[in-house]
């Protein structure tokens, strides 16, 4: 008797686990920069655009290479998922920089958390299937 079956995950799907697979394995490899930063003592206001600036192109080149894999049939509708979890990461956003901070921004956490943010919500609703203006037959 076989018990295997098959999963197949969808496009979409593969594409929002590696954008998010990517974002983490970037944040652990932020952490030994970082300390090193620190045992040199540098300024990591300025010295952290020598790491996010080519780990944001990478990350960005590598998904929207990923994401360009994905064939129109295999595109996900852009409402399928509740929109729910944006609002509420969006509260979150603005509820962290409305508190008083003591120290230098790291703008470029900021940055790079603004452009994860962008390609995982495209893989939850697929931008390209958004349009301002319909197409109509006159």
């Amino acid at each position: 008797m076989k018990l295997s079956h098959k999963h197949y995950l969808h496009p979409h799907h593969i594409y929002q686990l590696e954008v998010i697979f990517l974002f983490v394995v970037g944040v652990f490899l932020l952490f030994p920069y970082w300390m090193l930063v620190e045992e040199y003592h540098l300024d990591m206001t300025v010295w952290q655009w020598y790491f996010l600036i080519p780990w944001m192109i990478f990350f960005t080149l590598y998904s929207l290479y990923q994401r360009s894999k994905i064939s129109p049939e295999e595109r996900v509708s852009p409402l399928k998922r509740p929109i729910a979890h944006w609002v509420l990461l969006g509260i979150s956003l603005i509820a962290f920089h409305m508190q008083p901070i003591d120290y230098e921004r790291m703008y470029g956490i900021d940055i790079a958390f603004i452009i994860f943010s962008l390609f995982l919500a495209d893989s939850y609703w697929d931008f390209r299937n958004l349009s301002s203006t319909r197409k109509t037959r006159m």
